[in-house]
């Protein structure tokens, strides 16, 4: 984009914000010697060690700004205060969805979807994903969508979990978890399991929302959209499904250990007949449903799950949770967000909940994509709400789908949550109201970008942003 050329004073260009919250730490993740770069950095995800919460992980639709033929990550060796770049993903500058998830001993897995390969899963893992060695592919398979890691130490193993929409999968029944059960051994085996029972009719698929949730005690959770039919213009009408497996995926019939007392099948379905138009737009952002799930690491029988569906012909945003190891869930949602998308749980060691969702506000040209963490000590009868960013939806304009993101993420670790959501980067204070840190060149007095040499001014764009909130 064409840059123009200013001069401003040298003692505002590294001017910082205060932070308004002393229990929520915000920065934009950009480094500073990318400060030229206008990319549009979106759908991020990001993974803690929870061996050591100062070593964090994140991704997101970045390119390789050194050239070197692999895709990037991000990563930070002080708790999220700084970052840099590391590009260690084996896929040709970019990569198509991925998500990444720590295991036990520093070890860091990733689900992507290579470039090039079109849908062609590579599941991936590195011992030191702070070095520059590539990481190594050791799962591959091809029509996938949709990779969503997460990973658990258990003993002196490892169990990976890959939630993805396997569109290779026989009558349309395609919602599937990749799982091995020895991620750390030399030549870990994954395999297959498909979660979908009933027939997907019309849609001949499930969506390609698939979440596993894992507690330390061997019970795993996943939560899928079960289609049902795929209208001419684009309506879906589709179930909300939660699974479970008691034995970390290793039981006999892995994944059926709830059914449902309608039909009595496999697969709780804790809302049914809900709809939404695919590829819809919110804010820029294209919509087709969204999914996040999250089990209380102090009690695997508390599970939370929140799913999108139109009401009143409004996107909206349900949570819910249920307390029987997902057998019933509480009659009425917990929260309930319209125009909202993007949906993050997580649970900490004391067994709050906190809720990540990004809302659209106003309309026309006014539009604003309000970033939102709420968190409840009580099981959701109470909410504590803070404001994360509250930034123009207009701009900049989107360079490809999907503008911010088909998600964003959040885990808990310890009493602490950490997260990532990707949002417009104009530096302009009034926009984070908990404050907010810069890595990039940027003067926040006349509310500019500015490139390496500090005096070149850049464009806005959307970069990703790294949170903490303190339990």
């Amino acid at each position: 984009m064409a840059r123009t050329r200013v001069r401003r004073p040298r003692r505002s260009r590294r001017r910082r914000a205060r932070p308004a919250s002393a229990n929520i730490a915000l920065v934009n993740m950009i480094p500073r010697s990318l400060s030229g770069e206008t990319e549009q950095d979106s759908e991020p995800s990001i993974a803690v060690d929870s061996d050591n919460p100062q070593r964090i992980m994140a991704t997101a639709f970045t390119p390789d700004p050194m050239g070197t033929g692999y895709a990037p990550v991000y990563a930070s060796s002080d708790g999220g205060q700084t970052w840099a770049l590391r590009s260690t993903v084996p896929s040709q500058n970019i990569t198509g969805d991925i998500t990444i998830g720590f295991g036990g001993g520093g070890r860091l897995y990733g689900g992507i979807l290579k470039v090039p390969g079109g849908l062609l899963l590579n599941l991936l893992r590195t011992t030191n994903p702070f070095a520059t060695a590539p990481m190594t592919v050791i799962g591959s398979r091809s029509n996938v969508d949709q990779p969503f890691v997460r990973a658990h130490k258990s003993g002196t193993r490892d169990r990976v979990y890959v939630g993805n929409n396997d569109l290779g999968a026989t009558g349309g029944r395609t919602a599937t978890i990749d799982l091995s059960l020895s991620g750390a051994s030399s030549s870990p085996r994954f395999k297959k399991v498909r979660l979908e029972r009933r027939s997907t009719g019309s849609a001949g698929q499930n969506g390609p929302q698939v979440r596993p949730a894992v507690h330390p005690d061997g019970t795993v959770y996943a939560a899928f959209y079960g289609w049902r039919a795929f209208s001419s213009t684009k309506r879906v009408t589709s179930d909300v499904v939660v699974v479970r497996d008691d034995k970390g995926g290793d039981s006999a019939k892995p994944f059926t250990a709830l059914t449902d007392p309608a039909d009595h099948l496999p697969g709780r379905l804790i809302a049914k007949n809900i709809a939404f138009v695919w590829d819809a737009r919110l804010g820029n952002n294209r919509l087709g449903g969204d999914l996040s799930i999250a089990v209380d690491p102090t009690d695997s029988d508390i599970v939370y799950v929140a799913w999108a569906a139109l009401d009143a012909n409004v996107y909206t945003l349900h949570l819910r949770r249920s307390t029987d190891r997902g057998a019933t869930w509480s009659a009425n949602d917990l929260r309930t967000k319209a125009s909202a998308t993007n949906p993050a749980l997580a649970v900490n060691s004391r067994g709050a909940v906190a809720f990540l969702y990004q809302r659209v506000t106003g309309s026309g040209a006014s539009q604003r994509w309000v970033t939102t963490v709420e968190q409840s000590a009580d099981g959701g009868r109470t909410w504590q709400s803070n404001v994360l960013a509250n930034v123009p939806a207009a701009s900049p304009a989107p360079q490809f789908q999907p503008y911010i993101g088909d998600y964003i993420g959040m885990t808990g670790v310890g009493t602490d949550f950490f997260g990532i959501f990707s949002a417009n980067n104009s530096p302009d204070l009034a926009n984070f109201p908990n404050g907010v840190v810069y890595q990039r060149n940027h003067d926040f007095w006349t509310r500019r970008l500015f490139d390496v040499d500090g005096t070149t001014e850049v464009a806005v764009s959307i970069d990703p942003f790294f949170f903490r909130v303190r339990g």
